[in-house]
């Protein structure tokens, strides 16, 4: 055997030794059978960020140490996906369009997974994650002007924060964390499509638009450092704000005025404005009745029936 293949090989056979996982899908592809013993069912991705980094010859420098990350098995999965994504700007022999949708998945990624880990951590309660999720998206449109609001599935109820699409989760957190930055909320998003269109689809849309503008332009504008910063800026902003949820508080208030253009509540020794977006089912009261707010931080979010 010589020299190259038997290096391959021992990459492979190291990797295997290391992840479970790798060691258990190679042996179904050689149709062999694992006896108990010859599977280490400890071994998980703690130990393998280092195998891994060695046996795909990983040769950069992970650009976001993720240390706020309490879970040891995500954060070192984010660490193997950034050094990924690192590695693919340095990847020199690679044409560069290649090498940039490679860092771009890579970085969705991790966006994907520390969004989930935002949110897991700071709202444990689902209906608590479900109302913030719903009540910031409330405003989102497409490119059509057609609403994507997230709206919970009535015939299969989100059970956690797994079953709430990323397109609403990242809307959300934009809204929430970077407020009127509409540009960083579509550079996420556009990480989100370059990971849906596929390699091939994205080489030609580098070309051309080819019915895909915003993509095009995306392609056009970002670059490995721009995409870089952007990743880590959600990182900070994360790492200051997380398990810092939203307060939502139910409270019991009583309508004091009703006016042609305005309707006004007193709760807890405070009179309140009800909201514009809300004066039509706040006209439904008369004064002196009793009516149930949601709060948000304080604020009037919502009338509940």
């Amino acid at each position: 055997m010589d020299d190259k293949l038997k290096s391959t090989l021992d990459k492979v056979i190291r990797l295997t030794q290391q992840n479970a996982e790798f060691g258990s899908e190679l042996r179904k592809a050689l149709q062999i059978k694992s006896s108990a013993s010859s599977v280490n069912i400890g071994a998980g991705i703690t130990s393998d960020v280092q195998a891994i980094r060695e046996a795909l010859e990983i040769r950069a420098n992970k650009s976001i140490a993720y240390d706020f990350i309490q879970h040891q098995r995500l954060r070192d999965q984010l660490i193997i996906d950034n050094l990924r994504m690192e590695n693919a700007a340095l990847n020199l022999q690679q044409d560069e369009k290649e090498r940039f949708y490679t860092f771009c998945v890579n970085a969705f990624y991790q966006v994907e997974n520390i969004i989930n880990y935002y949110f897991h951590e700071t709202y444990p309660k689902i209906n608590d994650l479900l109302y913030i999720v719903e009540y910031y998206t409330a405003s989102e449109v497409d490119n059509n002007g057609k609403s994507y609001q997230f709206k919970r599935n009535k015939n299969r109820p989100e059970q956690s924060v797994a079953d709430i699409a990323i397109v609403s989760k990242s809307s959300a957190l934009c809204n929430i964390l970077f407020p009127g930055e509409r540009n960083y909320k579509l550079l996420l998003s556009n990480l989100r499509n370059v990971r849906n269109e596929g390699a091939h689809r994205c080489m030609v849309i580098q070309s051309e638009a080819s019915g895909n503008t915003h993509l095009h332009n995306f392609f056009r504008k970002e670059n490995f450092n721009s995409i870089r910063i952007a990743l880590i800026k959600l990182c900070n902003a994360i790492k200051e704000h997380i398990g810092k949820p939203i307060k939502i508080e139910n409270v019991s208030a009583i309508v004091v005025s009703k006016l042609p253009g305005a309707c006004f509540v007193e709760f807890d020794d405070r009179r309140s404005k009800i909201p514009d977006a809300l004066l039509k089912i706040a006209k439904t009261y008369e004064e002196g009745d009793d009516i149930k707010l949601l709060l948000m931080d304080g604020e009037i979010t919502d009338i509940v029936s």
